[in-house]
């Protein structure tokens, strides 16, 4: 089974999210649309996972929910990955504080006692398009200067979530395996 530990987006936010991507389809004919059931910020990336270690994963992400309480977060700005060389990813930005930054160091500390290897490039974002072909340099740099400082929205962070990403020729689908509720 493919896992992360992630944390879904709220309706509102997809909806909002959803124009912008229309308007990155009529100025990057080079992007692939993240579907909106796909939206999410991904805390620890964890990869090929027997079934036997979900239980396991479970145990840690609930000890680690339960002391951990829900947090606001505000969903703004636009960027790129890389941010030099040819684009792979363009992505919404989130901003949280410190909350998401501290859950993913828990959550890699925890997973590394399970043999997952430690990751130190965490980023507060969510993925909106991929792109297979570098886009227009200028469009791109027109489109990312436009959205810079817009406001997708706000939600409440009340649950992370083990999800299994299951691949398929037309992009991977998301299932939740099982959700955690924040609480402290």
């Amino acid at each position: 089974m493919r896992l992360f530990i992630g944390i879904r987006i709220s309706d509102e936010i997809k909806e909002k999210i959803s124009s912008l991507e229309r308007k990155i389809k009529e100025k990057l004919k080079e992007a692939r649309i993240v579907p909106s059931e796909n939206l999410h910020i991904t805390l620890k990336f964890l990869g090929e996972v027997e079934k036997e270690k979900v239980g396991l994963i479970g145990d840690v992400i609930e000890d680690i929910s339960s002391n951990f309480p829900p947090f606001d977060m505000e969903v703004k700005g636009i960027g790129k990955f890389p941010e030099k060389g040819k684009i792979r990813v363009l992505w919404v930005g989130a901003d949280a504080d410190d909350n998401l930054r501290n859950l993913n160091k828990i959550i890699e500390e925890r997973m590394e006692k399970l043999s997952f290897p430690r990751e130190n490039r965490f980023k507060e974002h969510i993925t909106i398009a991929r792109f297979k072909s570098n886009p227009n340099n200028e469009r791109l740099a027109e489109f990312l200067k436009k959205y810079k400082e817009s406001v997708w929205g706000k939600m409440k962070v009340e649950n992370i979530e083990i999800i299994e990403s299951i691949l398929k020729p037309e992009g991977p689908v998301y299932k939740t395996l099982k959700s955690y509720k924040l609480r402290r």
